[in-house]
């Protein structure tokens, strides 16, 4: 059986940090983010993420991957943009261009493995038990009040063999 759990790279040169405890977005580019301490000011974005899923145990294939918002209301002027099996780029604020993150899975981002197949087999050479990038970004605007966001929740969904 699969172990799933979240991955996150930072900084330059892509430092990998497995077993992340929240995917929060702030003002800075930071694993498991506190987002009082990095606050996103109004009109501006957050860092982006670039987030993972990582499978380890024994399996014998991991497929059928699906990524979504699902749950958490925006607040005036916010929006969540994401993007599946993304090139890792260091972090910035700059707007990432990518469309708005699904909200339900009929419409969910697809993954392949970090590899760039459409399924991680385990032991397989070469398979790193990585999905692909998924690059999010919280962007905000003028009407943006200050404070808070809404909490969100998002979804992973596979199949497993």
């Amino acid at each position: 059986m699969a172990t799933f759990s979240w991955s996150e790279s930072n900084l330059v040169g892509q430092n990998v940090t497995d077993g992340i405890t929240n995917l929060n977005m702030g003002s800075n580019d930071s694993v498991n983010l506190n987002t009082s301490t990095y606050p996103i000011t109004r009109s501006q974005n957050s860092f982006s993420k670039y987030i993972r899923a990582k499978f380890t145990g024994v399996f014998t294939e991991i497929s059928n991957m699906k990524f979504w918002k699902d749950s958490g209301d925006y607040v005036t002027g916010e929006a969540i943009k994401a993007s599946a099996n993304a090139t890792y780029a260091t972090p910035s604020q700059t707007g990432t261009g990518d469309s708005a993150i699904p909200t339900d899975v009929g419409s969910a981002l697809a993954l392949n493995s970090f590899e760039g197949n459409a399924t991680i087999v385990y032991g397989a050479s070469g398979v790193s038990g990585y999905s692909g990038y998924m690059r999010f970004q919280l962007q905000s605007t003028g009407s943006t009040p200050s404070g808070s966001v809404n909490q969100k929740s998002y979804k992973i969904q596979y199949d497993e063999v």
